[in-house]
């Protein structure tokens, strides 16, 4: 394995891998992964040749890694030790992925480690409260390694120097289908698939989750079956939101997607996973735009998004001061 490192215009640089039969692409803007091929089938949404001009203006986060929270922050307020913090709206009244100066659209530091049978790719910044108006400035290493198994790996390192909040993710999109279409025939599989229930501006509004493995009897579920539920709360959350988006409670912090070709395993220390089917491809007027609804899914692992008003002093997403936060999730991809 090795990695050799390309700059195009921008400031952004591509650190490409190669193993053999898959090679892995990551970008310095947004600490974000940009493509992930096995053979010639990428299995990831993305842009090599024109990435420079592609990840700048594209609103859907692809590939990057999101904080400093991850999801949305209902009417973009939460209170902390008696303290109310008011961050910036950009999702209508509510705070989403850290807000408009979040991970995704920074350049970060990096530099790359060649062991034997992995590489890894080290990605440091410096998250200041003055930028996104949580409270306290985290130091942060992102670390993506990817390794002779066909496994990525993505680590979380971080420090904050006050009391705060912390809930990064990476928002992949992956797609596993060769023709790249759409990702209706995809199976998801765990041992307990657990949806939450989102209200008309897609925030979590019980604590009390559906069963899918109980309404569909079965632990492995196509994609396509649950846009086409017939029960009655399935069905009612496929209609508003045009497929899932959806936080879940997996079984043994693990789950598989798959289709005929190829079987992807997530392994994740973060309590919940959120399952986008990329319901909706129209808010970006570009050329580069070539996606229709359902043209990849994301697996972010991560806290519950707005788990601080749901939960209170007992949000996961909590983190002290001067308290080192570390979280491990890998995606590994095999072919059948």
């Amino acid at each position: 394995m090795f990695a050799k490192v390309e700059s195009q215009s921008n400031g952004i640089d591509l650190i490409k891998i190669d193993n053999e039969d898959t090679k892995i692409v990551f970008t310095n803007y947004g600490a974000r992964i940009v493509s992930w091929k096995y053979d010639d089938n990428n299995i990831v949404l993305g842009n090599v040749v024109e990435a420079d001009e592609f990840y700048i203006e594209n609103p859907y986060n692809f590939g990057a890694t999101v904080g400093r929270y991850g999801g949305r922050i209902a009417n973009a307020t939460f209170e902390l030790d008696g303290e109310k913090y008011k961050l910036e709206a950009n999702n209508g009244p509510h705070n989403i992925h850290g807000g408009p100066k979040g991970l995704d659209k920074r350049f970060f530091d990096y530099r790359i480690e060649e062991q034997v049978g992995q590489v890894k790719v080290i990605f440091t910044t410096v998250i200041k409260s003055e930028d996104d108006h949580f409270p306290g400035d985290i130091d942060l290493e992102v670390i993506h390694t990817y390794d002779v198994d066909h496994k990525w790996t993505i680590e979380y390192k971080a420090t904050s120097n006050q009391k705060t909040l912390f809930n990064p993710m990476n928002h992949v999109y992956f797609n596993l289908n060769r023709d790249n279409n759409v990702i209706d025939n995809h199976s998801i599989s765990s041992s307990k698939l657990d949806m939450y229930t989102l209200d008309e501006d897609n925030i979590v509004e019980t604590k009390n989750p559906i069963d899918l493995v109980d309404i569909f009897n079965e632990q492995n579920i196509q994609f396509k079956d649950i846009f086409n539920s017939e029960d009655a709360i399935v069905k009612e959350q496929m209609e508003r939101f045009g497929g899932v988006d959806h936080p879940f409670d997996i079984g043994g912090n693990e789950m598989t997607v798959e289709n005929k070709h190829f079987l992807l395993t997530v392994k994740t220390d973060m309590p919940n996973i959120v399952i986008f089917t990329f319901n909706d491809t129209t808010g970006w007027q570009s050329d580069f735009n070539i996606y229709k609804a359902h043209s990849g899914f994301t697996l972010e692992t991560q806290c519950i998004p707005n788990d601080i008003n749901l939960f209170g002093d007992e949000a996961p997403s909590i983190l002290e001061a001067n308290q080192p936060f570390y979280s491990k999730t890998s995606y590994k991809i095999s072919e059948k």
